[in-house]
C-alpha cells in the first residue's frame, strides 16, 4: 500500500484519496467497524497508520489525517476499527449496571425486600449472568457498600486537602459526611450491614479485601489530621485520648447524627432540631471538648462550613439543591 501511494501519479493519487475519504466518512465508520469486527484487531495491528508517508508535495504532511496518530496512543485519530471494548471492560460495565439497578431497588423497597430474583427481573439478564458477578445477595449489597465507601474516600480526601486549619479540615470531613448521607442515605447505612457476620461470610473474598482496604484508607485520612494537630500543638496529647479514639468518636458522632437526620425525621427529638445547623453545632461541641484549637469561641466556623461547601463540594451542593 505504501509503495503504491508513493509511486502513483498525483492525479491518480488524488482520486484514490478521495475514494478512501468517502469510505471513511463518519457516518459510514460504524457500519464499517461492524462489518469487519472479526478482523479489526488484526487490521489495527497491521497499521493503517500513514503519518510517516510523504504526500505528493514531498513534505511529511499525513496523507490521511484520520490515521495520523500512532495506533494505541489513545489519540482520537487512532484507527476506529481498534476501539472495541475488551471482554473485561464489558464485564466491569455490566457489573456496574447491576449495582445501579440494585441501588434503585434498595432506595425504593429497602434492604429487607431486596432479592436476587428482583434484580434479575429488573435487569433483564439471566440469573446465571447475575451470579457470575455476585455469589449472593449479600455479595451484591457488599458491592454497593464498596461503591459508597469509594465515594466517601474521595470526599474525605478533598476535605483533607481543604486550604484551612487542621480543625477546619476535620470540619470539612463533617461537611463531607453530612452531604454524603443526604445524597446517598441508603449507601451511608450499608457500611454497617456489610460488616456483620451474616454478610461477611457470604461476601466474596476479593470484595471483602477491597472493602477492608478502602476502610483502612478512609480511617488513615482522619487519623493523619488528628496526628498532625497534636504535632503542631492544636491538640493536647492525652494518654487516655489517643488518635484512634479521637477518630472513632468523630465518626460515631457524625454517623449517628446523620443517620437520625436522614431516616428518623418524624421522631420528636430529631424534628425539633430541624432548621438549625445541628451537624456544625455537634461538631463544635465535640472538638471544643477535645480542646482542638482554635475553639469555636475564637473562630467563625459557620463561615468555614459555608466556605467548604462552596470551595470543596460545589458539585455535591448542586446535586443536593436539585433534589429539593
Amino acid at each position: 500500500m505504501k509503495w503504491l501511494l508513493k509511486y502513483s501519479f498525483p492525479e491518480w493519487l488524488h482520486s484514490l484519496r478521495h475514494q478512501i475519504e468517502q469510505i471513511l466518512r463518519p457516518e459510514r465508520i460504524q457500519s464499517l467497524c461492524q462489518a469487519t469486527s472479526a478482523t479489526a484487531p488484526l487490521i489495527a495491528d497491521k497499521c493503517l497508520w500513514m503519518a510517516s508517508e510523504s504526500n505528493s508535495g514531498g513534505d511529511n504532511t499525513p496523507l490521511f489525517p484520520l490515521f495520523s496518530a500512532k495506533p494505541g496512543s489513545g489519540s482520537k485519530t487512532d484507527c476506529p476499527l481498534g476501539l472495541r471494548k475488551s471482554k473485561a471492560e464489558k464485564i466491569a460495565e455490566r457489573e456496574q449496571q447491576f449495582l445501579d439497578i440494585a441501588h434503585e431497588l434498595l432506595n425504593r423497597d429497602g434492604f429487607a425486600d431486596f432479592s436476587m430474583d428482583k434484580l434479575v427481573r429488573a435487569s433483564g439478564y439471566s440469573k446465571g449472568t447475575l451470579y457470575n458477578h455476585f455469589s449472593s445477595k449479600e455479595d451484591c449489597l457488599s458491592g454497593l457498600c464498596l461503591r459508597g465507601m469509594a465515594m466517601m474516600e474521595d470526599m474525605f480526601s478533598r476535605a483533607a486537602a481543604f486550604d484551612g486549619t487542621l480543625r477546619e479540615k476535620i470540619l470539612a470531613m463533617n461537611v463531607a459526611y453530612h452531604l454524603y448521607a443526604s445524597l446517598q442515605p441508603t449507601l451511608s447505612l450499608a457500611v454497617l450491614s456489610a460488616k456483620t457476620p451474616s454478610f461477611t461470610e457470604k461476601t466474596s473474598a476479593a470484595r471483602s479485601e477491597l472493602i477492608d482496604a478502602c476502610d483502612l484508607r478512609i480511617t488513615r485520612i482522619v487519623d493523619d489530621v488528628y496526628r498532625n494537630a497534636i504535632e503542631q500543638g492544636d491538640l493536647q496529647d492525652h494518654p487516655e485520648l489517643t488518635v484512634e479514639l479521637m477518630a472513632f468518636i468523630s465518626w460515631s458522632q457524625a454517623f449517628g447524627l446523620n443517620a437520625l437526620m436522614t431516616t428518623a425525621c418524624d421522631i420528636t427529638a430529631v424534628s425539633r432540631a430541624m432548621g438549625t445547623n445541628v451537624a456544625l453545632i455537634s461538631c463544635n461541641v465535640l472538638l471544643d471538648g477535645m480542646g482542638f484549637k482554635p475553639l469555636s469561641s475564637e473562630w467563625d466556623y459557620q463561615a468555614s462550613w459555608e466556605r467548604v461547601e462552596r470551595d470543596v463540594f460545589a458539585p455535591e451542593m448542586a446535586q443536593l439543591g436539585a433534589l429539593k
